[in-house]
Order: structure tokens, then C-alpha cells, then sequence
């Protein structure tokens, strides 16, 4: 190959680098509801109603957010990227202390992430993160029933952001686990 093909070949890779950059930056969020954001509309009402009350009922005692997000897909971009990128764009935590939690599902890609703020990260651990997921969360998304899912899920991260913060919750958050184990295989 002579260094005018070279050349070629190495300006069409810096290009096509460049441009798929700077599409991935391109991604457009939605706008933000409030605590509960039920993009995917896959959350009956009822069950909306207490994930709202467990995580507001949190942010009054604790100032510490947990915020829902269901989406009915995302195109070609990747879930954990995603779900980091709509943290930071929503500015989830205050800033400064990035004390904040999304748990984000995407329907279609049938994909879920708990997105852990670096000023929660000794609270909540990646691996405790992991089993809230496996155990409280992924055999109801596995079933389509997402609204348990997600309310075990926040119900779980709000005790332990309450008990670390030395608060209690008085709105029953209850969890439970699957009756089918912690199976941690995905796609859920």
C-alpha cells in the first residue's frame, strides 16, 4: 500500500471516529416529570402511587433523590451509557455531593441499570446494587410485571438511604423477593 492510499484509509477512520462521536453526543433525553417518570407507561397507576410516596418521602428526610425511568426503547445507543448520560443531564443529587439513584429500565432492549451517585457509592455498594437488582427487581421484569419490580427496587434503595442517613419511613416500603430466586442472567 503506497502512503497516499494510507493516508486515505487513516483520514476516512478519524472521520468515521469523529462522526459516530459526535452522534453518541447527540442523544436527546426527555424531559424530566418529577420522581417517577413512566416513559414507557408500563408502571400501573397504583403502584406509581407508593414508588412516588417511598422516594418522595425519602428526598424530605433525607434531600437524597431516587428517580424512575422507564423508556419504551433507545434506539441503537447502549443502555449503561444511556442511563449514565440522563444522571448527568438531569442532575440527579445535588451537585457537588452526587448523593442521588436512577433506576432506569428500557422496555424493548429489555435492559435495567441502577445508576449509584459517587457521594452514595460507600452507602450503596456496586455488589448491593447488584443484589437488589437480581433478587428484588429482575424476576419481575423478567415477567413483565414492572411496576413490582421497580417498587421493590426503589422500596430497598430507600431503606437503606434512610437507615445510613438515620431516618426512618413510615410509608410501609415493603419488598419482597421473587418466590423464583436471584437469578442474575440478563436480558430480564
Amino acid at each position: 500500500m503506497n502512503f497516499s492510499n494510507k493516508f486515505f484509509y487513516c483520514t476516512l477512520i478519524i472521520i468515521s471516529v469523529f462522526l459516530w462521536n459526535t452522534a453518541k453526543a447527540q442523544i436527546t433525553f426527555p424531559e424530566k416529570r418529577g420522581l417517577v417518570n413512566d416513559f414507557a407507561d408500563v408502571i400501573d397507576p397504583s403502584i406509581e402511587e407508593k414508588i412516588n410516596a417511598i422516594v418522595t418521602e425519602l428526598l424530605v428526610k433525607t434531600e437524597i433523590p431516587v428517580v424512575v425511568v422507564t423508556m419504551p426503547d433507545i434506539g441503537d445507543n447502549e443502555y449503561n451509557d444511556y442511563a449514565n448520560r440522563l444522571y448527568e443531564k438531569w442532575g440527579i443529587g445535588k451537585k457537588g455531593v452526587d448523593k442521588g439513584v436512577l433506576i432506569f429500565v428500557t422496555v424493548k432492549e429489555r435492559k435495567m441499570r441502577i445508576e449509584i451517585g459517587y457521594g452514595l457509592e460507600e452507602v450503596i455498594t456496586d455488589g448491593m446494587a447488584g443484589e437488589i437488582r437480581d433478587r428484588y427487581m429482575t424476576p419481575y421484569l423478567r415477567q413483565n410485571r414492572y411496576g413490582e419490580g421497580i417498587l421493590n427496587g426503589a422500596a430497598a434503595l430507600s431503606m437503606i438511604i434512610a437507615k445510613a442517613s438515620g431516618v426512618e419511613l413510615t410509608g410501609g416500603a415493603q419488598t419482597s423477593r421473587s418466590e423464583k430466586g436471584s437469578d442474575s442472567q440478563f436480558p430480564f
